[in-house]
């Protein structure tokens, strides 16, 4: 039986919030790494790798996504997701490395689920009209989190510390996944008997066979790994080599945010104009290129205005792709299975966050190059995945095996 359709302002506002919120929990440590990294007495490149632990329990918790969104329900599974971020918050307010450690993989435990649970959800609007603009408006919650991160964790972190200000996000998750238990009804389609683990095993057997969502989870792999480092190391860079005052930084990264979120509505728009989200994330890719060379050009004595828009251009690009490349595996999906698909190609997006990051942080602390130059090596990272995104459309007009 087909479960009946739901309202589409209130899908939204949930799937979004949650998404939000989640990833405020996610980038909190990174708006104020120079703070904590000072505290700890360690580099401030250190948050790199703190990105990679948290993708890298995304990458389990995205895997089994689809099998606990058909046992629980998407509702259900979105509020374990804020949950689950929020006691990575808590945890890693114990303040030592290895609290840090813990926290952000517990954190990832948590933020592989909200993408899978909105497909579930988004899948069963009453239209399929516009969907790459559907898919990008709830999308427009990574950007979202990460204005709030940049807004509002330096200030509480001025004013009480780090460790408080990490606490606040831990409650402040923690309410908001009560808050949406109010739309448990959206679970009626759920199966309780659903497998968990053999539904990690067969997201990922249904991305490996069918060769457009392997080769769009291979362009996701490395356009996120573009994204987190220019999210991960924005303020870092600006305050250790620009000279800005880290509330400054964190000001610039929270209009980079906001340039994102503009950009996945564009994107979105952009894709359902042209009829090919492939080709949107092409353009997309080339922008990103512009956008990285652009800020990795910044200087100390590049006017206030001039630094915004080179890290604006960038974000727009770099953090506008996402609700494009999730509607396409929506399209691509089997009847049925979009929360597995969304799932297993997730897995691998997240993936790319293990690996991108950590060699960002690799290059400036163990090879001594600076950030900017850093920031410019991303340029051949974007060029791969454009070439994943032209394999896949070639894949999708071939037969498959």
């Amino acid at each position: 039986m087909t479960a009946p359709s739901l309202p589409v302002g209130a899908v939204l506002a949930v799937t979004t919030a949650t998404q939000a919120f989640s990833t405020l929990g996610v980038l909190a440590l990174a708006a104020v790494a120079p703070d904590a990294a000072e505290r700890l007495g360690v580099s401030p490149a250190l948050i790199g790798y703190q990105v990679g632990l948290v993708f890298f329990g995304a990458v389990l918790s995205a895997s089994v996504a689809g099998g606990v969104v058909l046992r629980h329900g998407p509702v259900r599974a979105s509020q374990v997701a804020l949950w689950v971020v929020a006691l990575g918050c808590a945890i890693s307010t114990l303040g030592t490395l290895a609290a840090l450690a813990a926290g952000a993989f517990v954190m990832g435990l948590g933020y592989g689920l909200p993408s899978p649970a909105a497909s579930q959800l988004l899948g069963r609007l009453p239209s399929q009209r516009g969907m790459n603009l559907l898919f990008s408006i709830k999308q427009t919650g990574v950007p979202i989190g990460g204005v709030l991160s940049g807004v509002v964790v330096p200030p509480l972190t001025l004013a009480f510390g780090w460790r408080p200000a990490l606490l606040a996000c831990a409650l402040l998750l923690a309410a908001i996944g009560l808050a949406i238990g109010r739309m448990r009804a959206w679970d009626d389609a759920r199966r309780p008997g659903a497998p968990i683990l053999a539904a990690a095993r067969e997201s990922m057997a249904l991305v490996w066979r069918h060769r457009p969502l392997r080769w769009l989870a291979g362009a996701s792999f490395l356009y996120t790994g573009v994204q987190l480092s220019l999210t991960g190391f924005l303020v870092t860079y600006l305050v250790a080599d620009i000279q800005l005052a880290l509330v400054v930084a964190g000001t610039v990264l929270s209009i980079t945010h906001a340039s994102g979120a503009i950009g996945r509505l564009a994107w979105g728009w952009f894709a359902d104009r042209m009829g090919s989200g492939a080709r949107a994330l092409v353009v997309n890719g080339i922008g990103s290129i512009l956008g990285a060379l652009a800020t990795a050009a910044i200087a100390p004595h590049w006017p206030f205005a001039a630094i915004v828009s080179a890290a604006a251009v960038f974000g727009f690009c770099a953090m506008g792709w996402n609700g494009v490349y999730v509607a396409a595996i929506a399209r691509q999906a089997p009847p049925g299975a979009v929360a597995l698909a969304t799932g297993g190609s997730l897995a691998v997006t997240y993936s790319g966050v293990i690996f991108v990051p950590p060699l960002f942080a690799a290059l400036h602390d163990r090879f001594g190059v600076a950030y900017g130059a850093a920031f410019s090596s991303l340029t051949l990272v974007t060029l791969a995945g454009i070439f994943c995104v032209m394999l896949a459309r070639r894949a999708n007009n071939l037969p498959a095996h």
